[in-house]
């Protein structure tokens, strides 16, 4: 006699899915995308966090730019919450490619972007360059602190006055893109941070824009 039989499930989008059944345990083929959803849409309901099915691509988009942001914010800190923004971004990367999502970054490519965003500046800079650290206040990129050239006057390092850096806006599907510009303030704080201010509004919803690498290695 077989072993293997088979039921019909109704998934939370109405669905109904073709589950198999060996040994009394059941098993959901893992190419069925709606029953995946609704899996995930479970967990974070476990969470106290209610989302539909429209609703989960944005929402773990989300959960990456905040772990990328507070992992650029913390990063020196070696203890258990760098560690946790580390693996968080893997998961949600791989949760995403799992469900056809478009791709987050993980934590090597944040800092990889980090780093572009860099020398990007840099290239700007006629004369000798110093680094110095940075901090966003206020907007998309508020908290982040990252390492930006300055150029060295007096044996000192005066970062620009105006710092540009990727956003994007509205559905997740079909974003709006543009940058947000950050203006210095007159002097560092005491622990040495320059800190900047959105100098124009952005959209409501605007969010970072941390790219990941395509195929043929650009930032997509």
């Amino acid at each position: 006699m077989s072993t293997e039989d088979t039921e019909q499930v109704v998934t939370a989008s109405g669905q109904h899915v073709r589950t198999f059944v060996r040994s009394g345990l059941p098993h959901t083929p893992i190419w069925d995308r709606a029953h995946s959803v609704d899996t995930v849409i479970d967990a974070f309901a476990r969470g106290g966090t209610l989302l539909d099915a429209e609703s989960v691509d944005s929402y773990l988009a989300g959960i990456a730019d905040k772990a990328a942001c507070s992992l650029l914010r913390d990063r020196w800190r070696d203890d258990f919450p760098v560690a946790a923004y580390g693996e968080l971004l893997c998961t949600v990367a791989a949760l995403r490619g799992l469900l056809g999502y478009s791709p987050t970054p993980t934590a090597v490519e944040v800092f990889d972007w980090a780093r572009q965003q860099k020398e990007k500046t840099a290239a700007a800079i006629d004369g000798p360059v110093e680094d110095v650290v940075v901090q966003f206040v206020n907007g998309p990129y508020r908290g982040v602190i990252l390492t930006y050239p300055g150029e060295a006057i007096h044996s000192q390092a005066h970062p620009a006055g105006l710092i540009t850096v990727p956003i994007e806006w509205g559905d997740d599907t079909a974003p709006g893109r543009g940058e947000a510009r950050y203006e210095r303030g007159n002097e560092p704080t005491s622990e040495g941070l320059w800190r900047y201010r959105l100098v124009e509004d952005v959209p409501e919803d605007a969010r970072p824009h941390i790219t990941v690498p395509d195929r043929k290695g650009g930032r997509a």
